[in-house]
Protein backbone atom coordinates (compact mmCIF):
# COMPACT_ATOMS: atom_id res chain seq x y z
CA UNK A 1 0.00 0.00 0.00
CA UNK A 2 1.29 3.25 -1.56
CA UNK A 3 0.50 6.75 0.64
CA UNK A 4 -0.85 7.63 -2.92
CA UNK A 5 -3.37 5.13 -3.09
CA UNK A 6 -5.17 5.51 0.55
CA UNK A 7 -8.41 6.90 0.52
CA UNK A 8 -7.69 10.22 2.26
CA UNK A 9 -10.86 11.13 4.77
CA UNK A 10 -10.58 14.50 6.53
CA UNK A 11 -12.54 14.65 10.07
CA UNK A 12 -14.36 17.75 11.48
CA UNK A 13 -13.64 16.57 15.01
CA UNK A 14 -11.52 13.82 16.90
CA UNK A 15 -14.33 10.85 17.90
CA UNK A 16 -15.23 10.44 21.31
CA UNK A 17 -13.29 7.67 22.87
CA UNK A 18 -15.75 6.02 24.99
CA UNK A 19 -18.23 5.80 21.89
CA UNK A 20 -15.35 4.00 19.95
CA UNK A 21 -14.83 1.28 22.73
CA UNK A 22 -18.15 0.76 23.25
CA UNK A 23 -18.44 -0.34 19.79
CA UNK A 24 -14.75 -2.23 19.97
CA UNK A 25 -17.03 -4.30 22.08
CA UNK A 26 -19.54 -5.49 19.69
CA UNK A 27 -17.90 -5.35 16.02
CA UNK A 28 -17.99 -8.38 14.59
CA UNK A 29 -14.44 -10.03 12.94
CA UNK A 30 -14.46 -11.24 9.55
CA UNK A 31 -11.44 -13.05 9.76
CA UNK A 32 -11.24 -16.46 7.81
CA UNK A 33 -7.60 -18.03 7.84
CA UNK A 34 -8.96 -20.14 4.73
CA UNK A 35 -8.77 -16.70 2.12
CA UNK A 36 -4.93 -16.40 3.03
CA UNK A 37 -3.40 -14.40 1.09
CA UNK A 38 -6.18 -12.20 0.45
CA UNK A 39 -6.03 -10.69 4.07
CA UNK A 40 -5.50 -6.89 3.64
CA UNK A 41 -6.00 -3.79 5.69
CA UNK A 42 -8.29 -0.66 4.77
CA UNK A 43 -7.00 2.22 2.67
CA UNK A 44 -8.03 4.71 4.90
CA UNK A 45 -6.35 7.29 6.14
CA UNK A 46 -8.25 9.73 8.05
CA UNK A 47 -6.45 13.43 9.12
CA UNK A 48 -8.02 16.40 11.54
CA UNK A 49 -6.76 19.63 11.26
CA UNK A 50 -7.58 21.44 14.15
CA UNK A 51 -5.72 20.56 17.51
CA UNK A 52 -5.07 22.83 19.86
CA UNK A 53 -3.15 21.04 23.23
CA UNK A 54 -5.34 21.31 26.38
CA UNK A 55 -3.57 22.56 29.17
CA UNK A 56 -5.33 20.81 31.74
CA UNK A 57 -5.08 17.38 29.73
CA UNK A 58 -1.60 17.56 29.22
CA UNK A 59 -0.62 18.53 32.37
CA UNK A 60 -2.40 15.27 34.15
CA UNK A 61 -1.03 13.57 31.50
CA UNK A 62 2.58 14.80 32.48
CA UNK A 63 1.88 14.00 36.34
CA UNK A 64 1.25 10.40 36.13
CA UNK A 65 4.27 9.59 33.00
CA UNK A 66 6.82 11.82 35.43
CA UNK A 67 7.52 14.22 32.68
CA UNK A 68 9.29 17.55 34.38
CA UNK A 69 6.44 20.25 35.03
CA UNK A 70 9.02 23.01 34.18
CA UNK A 71 9.47 21.59 30.54
CA UNK A 72 8.02 23.87 27.92
CA UNK A 73 7.43 21.35 25.79
CA UNK A 74 4.78 18.37 25.71
CA UNK A 75 5.83 14.61 26.48
CA UNK A 76 6.75 12.68 23.13
CA UNK A 77 4.37 10.03 23.92
CA UNK A 78 1.51 12.70 24.73
CA UNK A 79 1.08 13.04 20.97
CA UNK A 80 0.43 8.60 20.56
CA UNK A 81 -2.76 9.71 23.43
CA UNK A 82 -4.53 12.16 20.90
CA UNK A 83 -3.75 9.87 18.52
CA UNK A 84 -5.37 7.22 20.19
CA UNK A 85 -9.30 7.40 18.85
CA UNK A 86 -7.80 7.50 15.83
CA UNK A 87 -6.59 4.07 16.21
CA UNK A 88 -9.78 2.92 17.19
CA UNK A 89 -11.40 4.21 14.15
CA UNK A 90 -9.21 2.40 11.61
CA UNK A 91 -9.82 -0.73 13.69
CA UNK A 92 -13.61 -0.42 13.56
CA UNK A 93 -13.49 0.34 9.51
CA UNK A 94 -15.87 -2.87 8.53
CA UNK A 95 -12.79 -3.95 6.21
CA UNK A 96 -10.61 -4.68 8.47
CA UNK A 97 -10.75 -8.41 9.01
CA UNK A 98 -9.68 -9.24 12.37
CA UNK A 99 -12.01 -9.21 15.94
CA UNK A 100 -10.64 -6.39 18.19
CA UNK A 101 -10.51 -7.90 21.53
CA UNK A 102 -7.52 -9.78 22.26
CA UNK A 103 -5.13 -7.91 19.67
CA UNK A 104 -1.31 -7.11 21.10
CA UNK A 105 0.58 -4.13 20.77
CA UNK A 106 3.96 -5.29 20.90
CA UNK A 107 6.43 -2.56 19.20
CA UNK A 108 6.01 1.27 19.21
CA UNK A 109 8.38 3.65 17.55
CA UNK A 110 8.04 7.73 18.08
CA UNK A 111 10.03 9.53 15.45
CA UNK A 112 10.24 13.55 16.79
CA UNK A 113 11.78 15.65 14.57
CA UNK A 114 12.20 18.52 17.15
CA UNK A 115 10.10 19.51 20.30
CA UNK A 116 7.12 20.93 20.13
CA UNK A 117 5.18 23.32 22.11
CA UNK A 118 2.42 23.41 24.09
CA UNK A 119 0.63 26.52 22.37
CA UNK A 120 1.33 24.97 19.00
CA UNK A 121 -1.24 24.01 16.82
CA UNK A 122 -1.24 20.67 15.34
CA UNK A 123 -2.44 18.63 12.11
CA UNK A 124 -2.60 14.58 12.57
CA UNK A 125 -3.09 11.70 9.71
CA UNK A 126 -3.47 8.12 10.61
CA UNK A 127 -3.50 4.99 8.57
CA UNK A 128 -2.66 1.36 8.35
CA UNK A 129 0.84 0.49 7.56
CA UNK A 130 2.60 -2.89 7.00
CA UNK A 131 0.85 -6.28 6.89
CA UNK A 132 2.96 -9.22 7.55
CA UNK A 133 3.00 -12.82 8.76
CA UNK A 134 4.25 -13.75 12.48
CA UNK A 135 5.10 -16.91 13.71
CA UNK A 136 1.74 -16.19 16.15
CA UNK A 137 -0.48 -15.16 13.84
CA UNK A 138 -0.36 -11.48 12.34
CA UNK A 139 1.21 -8.06 12.06
CA UNK A 140 0.02 -4.88 11.29
CA UNK A 141 1.09 -1.13 12.19
CA UNK A 142 -0.29 1.90 12.49
CA UNK A 143 1.21 5.19 11.36
CA UNK A 144 0.26 8.31 12.60
CA UNK A 145 2.10 11.68 11.66
CA UNK A 146 1.74 15.47 13.36
CA UNK A 147 2.55 18.73 11.23
CA UNK A 148 2.84 22.06 12.76
CA UNK A 149 1.61 24.33 9.53
CA UNK A 150 2.96 22.37 6.92
CA UNK A 151 6.13 20.88 9.15
CA UNK A 152 6.57 17.31 9.91
CA UNK A 153 7.44 17.15 13.74
CA UNK A 154 6.30 13.64 15.06
CA UNK A 155 5.71 10.29 13.70
CA UNK A 156 5.13 6.78 15.04
CA UNK A 157 4.63 3.31 13.80
CA UNK A 158 2.72 0.60 16.43
CA UNK A 159 2.80 -2.36 15.58
CA UNK A 160 0.17 -5.13 17.21
CA UNK A 161 -0.08 -9.02 17.20
CA UNK A 162 -3.56 -10.68 15.81
CA UNK A 163 -2.44 -14.26 17.26
CA UNK A 164 -4.00 -17.22 15.05
CA UNK A 165 -2.81 -20.50 14.12
CA UNK A 166 -2.59 -19.65 10.24
CA UNK A 167 -0.68 -22.74 9.55
CA UNK A 168 1.87 -21.45 7.48
CA UNK A 169 5.20 -21.86 8.33
CA UNK A 170 7.15 -18.87 9.50
CA UNK A 171 10.49 -18.45 10.94
CA UNK A 172 11.31 -16.56 13.71
CA UNK A 173 13.36 -13.67 14.07
CA UNK A 174 16.24 -14.39 16.05
CA UNK A 175 16.51 -13.78 19.87
CA UNK A 176 18.64 -11.56 21.78
CA UNK A 177 20.01 -13.78 24.56
CA UNK A 178 22.08 -11.52 26.89
CA UNK A 179 20.97 -8.01 27.54
CA UNK A 180 22.40 -4.68 25.49
CA UNK A 181 23.44 -2.94 28.87
CA UNK A 182 26.65 -2.43 30.01
CA UNK A 183 27.53 -0.81 33.48
CA UNK A 184 23.86 -0.09 33.95
CA UNK A 185 22.24 3.07 35.53
CA UNK A 186 19.21 1.76 37.55
CA UNK A 187 16.15 3.26 38.53
CA UNK A 188 13.39 1.66 40.72
CA UNK A 189 10.05 2.19 39.89
CA UNK A 190 6.63 1.35 42.69
CA UNK A 191 3.79 0.72 40.78
CA UNK A 192 -0.28 1.04 42.50
CA UNK A 193 -2.45 -0.91 41.81
CA UNK A 194 -4.59 2.56 40.67
CA UNK A 195 -1.95 3.25 38.27
CA UNK A 196 -3.60 1.26 35.27
CA UNK A 197 -7.23 3.48 36.10
CA UNK A 198 -4.97 6.80 36.54
CA UNK A 199 -3.28 6.22 32.96
CA UNK A 200 -6.48 5.28 31.17
CA UNK A 201 -7.91 8.60 32.48
CA UNK A 202 -5.32 11.04 30.73
CA UNK A 203 -4.52 8.41 27.62
CA UNK A 204 -8.24 7.56 26.89
CA UNK A 205 -7.19 3.80 26.82
CA UNK A 206 -9.90 2.40 28.96
CA UNK A 207 -9.24 -1.03 27.94
CA UNK A 208 -10.37 -3.54 30.86
CA UNK A 209 -7.32 -5.29 30.94
CA UNK A 210 -5.56 -2.49 32.48
CA UNK A 211 -8.30 -1.46 35.28
CA UNK A 212 -8.49 -3.97 38.01
CA UNK A 213 -7.63 -7.66 39.23
CA UNK A 214 -11.70 -8.59 38.13
CA UNK A 215 -12.25 -6.45 34.71
CA UNK A 216 -8.63 -8.18 33.53
CA UNK A 217 -9.18 -11.51 34.38
CA UNK A 218 -12.63 -11.41 32.09
CA UNK A 219 -9.76 -11.46 29.45
CA UNK A 220 -7.62 -14.28 30.89
CA UNK A 221 -5.08 -12.68 33.21
CA UNK A 222 -4.62 -12.88 36.40
CA UNK A 223 -4.18 -9.59 37.95
CA UNK A 224 -4.82 -6.25 35.27
CA UNK A 225 -1.95 -4.89 33.68
CA UNK A 226 0.04 -1.77 33.29
CA UNK A 227 -0.72 -0.06 29.53
CA UNK A 228 3.04 -0.48 27.22
CA UNK A 229 2.82 3.03 26.41
CA UNK A 230 2.97 4.22 30.23
CA UNK A 231 6.17 2.18 30.39
CA UNK A 232 7.98 3.71 27.17
CA UNK A 233 6.43 7.09 28.60
CA UNK A 234 7.83 7.02 32.47
CA UNK A 235 10.95 5.10 30.42
CA UNK A 236 11.22 8.72 27.90
CA UNK A 237 10.49 10.80 31.32
CA UNK A 238 13.74 9.28 32.93
CA UNK A 239 16.04 9.73 30.31
CA UNK A 240 15.08 13.28 30.04
CA UNK A 241 16.26 13.68 33.32
CA UNK A 242 19.71 11.88 32.48
CA UNK A 243 19.97 13.42 29.32
CA UNK A 244 17.92 16.19 28.53
CA UNK A 245 20.06 18.14 25.85
CA UNK A 246 18.56 14.86 23.88
CA UNK A 247 15.78 15.55 23.75
CA UNK A 248 16.09 19.27 23.18
CA UNK A 249 16.89 17.94 18.96
CA UNK A 250 15.14 15.38 17.57
CA UNK A 251 15.25 11.78 18.48
CA UNK A 252 14.21 8.29 17.46
CA UNK A 253 12.66 5.70 20.42
CA UNK A 254 12.29 2.62 19.73
CA UNK A 255 10.40 0.11 22.23
CA UNK A 256 9.09 -3.21 22.17
CA UNK A 257 6.84 -4.80 24.72
CA UNK A 258 7.71 -8.14 26.11
CA UNK A 259 6.19 -9.51 29.47
CA UNK A 260 2.73 -8.47 31.21
CA UNK A 261 3.57 -6.00 33.58
CA UNK A 262 0.99 -6.76 36.70
CA UNK A 263 0.00 -4.44 39.12
CA UNK A 264 0.81 -3.56 41.86
CA UNK A 265 4.69 -4.25 40.82
CA UNK A 266 8.37 -3.14 41.75
CA UNK A 267 10.12 -3.07 39.30
CA UNK A 268 13.91 -1.81 37.75
CA UNK A 269 15.02 0.25 35.11
CA UNK A 270 18.16 -0.23 33.13
CA UNK A 271 20.04 2.50 31.38
CA UNK A 272 23.13 2.29 29.74
CA UNK A 273 25.30 4.63 31.56
CA UNK A 274 27.69 6.26 29.01
CA UNK A 275 26.49 8.69 26.26
CA UNK A 276 26.68 7.21 22.88
CA UNK A 277 30.00 8.14 21.58
CA UNK A 278 28.15 9.05 17.90
CA UNK A 279 25.60 11.20 17.28
CA UNK A 280 23.43 8.55 15.67
CA UNK A 281 24.57 5.62 17.85
CA UNK A 282 21.91 4.23 19.88
CA UNK A 283 21.26 4.15 23.54
CA UNK A 284 19.78 0.87 25.46
CA UNK A 285 17.28 0.39 28.27
CA UNK A 286 14.87 -2.11 29.32
CA UNK A 287 12.55 -2.82 32.30
CA UNK A 288 13.04 -5.83 34.10
CA UNK A 289 11.16 -7.19 37.57
CA UNK A 290 13.02 -7.49 40.87
CA UNK A 291 12.85 -10.63 41.45
CA UNK A 292 15.49 -12.02 43.83
CA UNK A 293 17.20 -14.38 40.75
CA UNK A 294 18.08 -13.47 37.66
CA UNK A 295 16.35 -16.34 36.63
CA UNK A 296 13.35 -14.75 37.62
CA UNK A 297 13.52 -11.63 36.27
CA UNK A 298 10.69 -11.04 33.86
CA UNK A 299 11.88 -8.76 30.63
CA UNK A 300 8.64 -6.25 30.65
CA UNK A 301 10.32 -3.59 27.89
CA UNK A 302 13.00 -3.28 26.09
CA UNK A 303 14.50 0.18 23.75
CA UNK A 304 16.91 2.43 22.58
CA UNK A 305 17.10 5.84 22.15
CA UNK A 306 19.06 7.92 19.57
CA UNK A 307 19.62 11.61 17.80
CA UNK A 308 18.55 11.98 14.64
Amino acid sequence: MTLSSLAKVKLVSIPNIKILLLKVAIKQSSYDPHEFPHVSLPNTKFSFNGFELDKLNFKLFHQVVGWQQGADSIHPCYLHSLAFPLHIKLLLLPEFPFPLLGLVHISNLIRQVRPIAKSEKLAVSCHFGELKLHPKGWLFSIEVEFYSGSELVWQSVSTNLFRTNHGYDVQPKAKDSTSLITDPINENWILSSSLGRKYAKVSGDFNPIHLSKWSAKLFGFKRHIIHGMWTKSYCISSLEKLRPSLFLQGFEVNTIFKQPLYLPCDVNMAVQSFEPTSENSKQHFEVVGTGASSVHQSVHLIGNICAI
